[in-house]
């Protein structure tokens, strides 16, 4: 299992139990009690987990903040979103205007998107995002201005918000950080501006969002549930949350893995 893999799975691990020992995660992960403990120190260096005697703890305060990178991002709940990708990518019609918020979950739709092989203009704050559908010559792929943020491929401030809000778009894939049933936060002033920027300037909002998220808060709200036309989480979000989330947007769809 590659580096960034196995990170991805322990915090994964650690968001559904809280604690685990190094044996457990080893056991978990098939690989040697060594290499867990590498991988917590350097997990450890970077934020999200705490060291304790006989295993980890995910820190209390890891959604408020912390960000993984986006190689440990990518790999992160990575079958789910590619689920939420598959579905959501269906609401696209041809010679739409979208435009794609940067993240990995909206990677996921560009890329069922460009599977699609439908014809449609492209907007973007995202250069993976960008890469990944400039491979086809039936989607016009335009790319807003910005600097980039450092350690990612998301382009951000004052320029990428005046870009966006000269926009009128058909729809719009939008992922978060963080949601409880009062809202949708990120991580900085910066993001969550680009985020209102980018539900101001379309038509039709959709979320797209895997259950993790879920219920977390961060720094900076920038949207109500009832804000989006759809909501999108894959299907493993436990039951009792979904209905909560629902009770606020309707809307609420649960992407399951329909593939043979």
């Amino acid at each position: 299992m590659l580096k960034a893999r196995r990170l991805a799975r322990i915090i994964e691990i650690l968001r559904e139990d809280g604690f685990a020992s190094l044996g457990e995660i080893a056991e978990r992960l098939g690989t040697s009690v060594s290499t867990v403990r590498r991988d917590i120190d350097h997990l450890a260096g970077i934020g999200p987990v705490t060291r304790t005697h006989g295993g980890v703890v995910l820190n209390p305060g890891e959604a408020l903040s912390f960000e993984p990178g986006s190689e440990i991002a990518s790999a992160i709940e990575s079958d789910a979103k590619a689920v939420i990708g598959r579905h959501a990518a269906g609401y696209i019609e041809a010679g739409q205007t979208v435009m794609f918020d940067s993240g990995t979950t909206t990677r996921e739709v560009a890329r069922a998107a460009l599977a699609r092989k439908l014809a449609f203009t492209a907007f973007t704050n995202d250069v993976a995002i960008a890469s990944l559908l400039s491979v086809s010559d039936r989607i016009a792929v335009n790319v807003f201005h910005g600097r980039m943020r450092p350690g990612s491929t998301t382009l951000l401030g004052a320029e990428t918000v005046a870009d966006i809000g000269r926009m009128r778009a058909d729809l719009l894939f939008i992922g978060t950080h963080a949601g409880t049933v009062e809202g949708l936060s990120d991580t900085s002033t910066e993001l969550a501006a680009i985020k209102r920027a980018f539900l101001a300037s379309a038509e039709t909002k959709i979320l797209v969002a895997d259950r993790t998220k879920f219920p977390k808060r961060s720094l900076c709200l920038f949207a109500r549930l009832p804000e989006f036309e759809r909501i999108i989480i894959d299907a493993g979000i436990h039951a009792g949350l979904a209905s909560e989330l629902r009770s606020q947007n309707p809307s609420l769809e649960l992407a399951e893995d329909n593939a043979e």
